[in-house]
């Protein structure tokens, strides 16, 4: 029922949307009930030095078989969207398996545009979209202030997003990388407004801090998100309602 269509396409499961509006729980949901693996379309979370600033999650949840396009570091550079949306239809094949559909979760605009743009058209593929989109402005800010109040106190023994960004920060050679990382942007800046030093040990720990300042902090991060959450969701209605990729898919439940 769930795997190959009538046509003998592989049926592919795709959601995607803003930052923070549940993408993972509902790709997490379909996989339970056909059995699908979940492909994470995701640049940054392929850096396993970001685990925490990238939300990337879900490895171990039960019932659930997550990949992910690969395994990098910031010593790697930035991943393309043109290699990485290669590796995405490699992974997507390699766990394809007759009578069940495979998930395609994620958020990174390139990615996504350049699957749609390069690949979509040609892959024998039988597509379904599933387009989250934002709730209203405050409750959007509420649940991405409190994330990222989770991603400066994570739970042990996961890092601290002050201690990712400072670990990086004191390789010269990864700073431009780093500042363009959503969250540490917002760090930095955050860092330049007090005097704070984000390569000093330090700086990273939020239990010596001023609650006020880490408040601040988590507001900020929060704010640059929901920025970036507008920007994802107006890119995706405009992506997925192109001829080419519309010819493709269909309409989700």
């Amino acid at each position: 029922m769930y795997g190959a269509t009538d046509d003998g396409m592989l049926a592919v499961r795709l959601i995607v949307g803003p930052t923070g509006v549940g993408k993972s729980a509902a790709a997490s949901a379909v996989a339970r009930r056909t059995g699908a693996p979940v492909v994470v379309a995701d640049r940054i979370q392929c850096f396993t030095d970001l685990a925490t600033t990238s939300a990337r999650a879900g490895a171990d949840e039960p019932g659930v078989h997550r990949a992910w396009l690969g395994d990098r570091t910031v010593s790697d550079g930035d991943y393309p969207a043109a290699e990485a949306a290669e590796a995405l239809v490699l992974t997507v094949r390699r766990l394809a398996n007759p009578g069940r559909p495979v998930v395609i979760e994620g958020g990174s605009i390139s990615l996504l545009a350049h699957l749609g743009d390069h690949h979509l058209p040609r892959l024998p593929w039988r597509v379904t979209v599933t387009t989250l989109t934002r709730p209203a402005p405050g409750s959007y800010l509420t649940a991405l202030t409190a994330r990222a109040h989770a991603m400066l106190r994570p739970t042990p023994p996961y890092e601290s997003l002050l201690d990712e960004l400072g670990a990086l920060w004191r390789e010269p050679a990864h700073r431009w990388f780093t500042a363009s990382v959503n969250g540490f942007e917002a760090a930095l800046e955050w860092c330049a407004k007090y005097g704070l030093d984000p390569a000093d040990p330090a700086t990273a720990r939020v239990a010596g801090l001023p609650p006020q300042l880490v408040d601040e902090l988590a507001r900020l991060i929060a704010e640059r998100h929901a920025e970036h959450g507008a920007d994802q969701e107006r890119a995706f209605a405009e992506l997925f309602a192109s001829s080419a990729v519309n010819a493709l898919t269909g309409s989700a439940a």
